[in-house]
């Protein structure tokens, strides 16, 4: 198993990395959230999911518990904070689906 975002899109502004992979058993897509260990400089699996936005969901959430405390500190910062990580993880998903060609069919 490859995990390394080389295959994937990093979220910019967190330590996380979408991974799309095709599985060639069954030919379904996998959709692999991944996270940047710093003390080990290596990328390790959080989670995999077939749909791309329950793993959307997941990187909001794991991304919020990272930084509590350290700037997200009222709900109005919490609101801005989820809505920016949700649309870049929005246009990750949309760049590693073929069928939208890279994101140019959602223009």
């Amino acid at each position: 198993m490859m995990l390394d975002p080389i295959n994937g899109v990093y979220i910019s502004g967190t330590r996380f990395a979408i991974q799309r992979h095709v599985d060639t058993e069954n030919n379904k897509i996998i959709w692999r959230l991944l996270s940047y260990n710093r003390r080990n400089r290596c990328y390790s699996l959080v989670c995999c999911h077939s749909d791309p936005w329950m793993l959307a969901i997941d990187l909001v959430s794991y991304h919020v518990q990272n930084v509590k405390g350290r700037g997200i500190k009222t709900l109005d910062v919490y609101r801005e904070a989820v809505d920016i990580i949700s649309r870049r993880c929005e246009t990750a998903i949309n760049l590693l689906r073929p069928e939208t060609l890279g994101g140019a069919l959602n223009v």
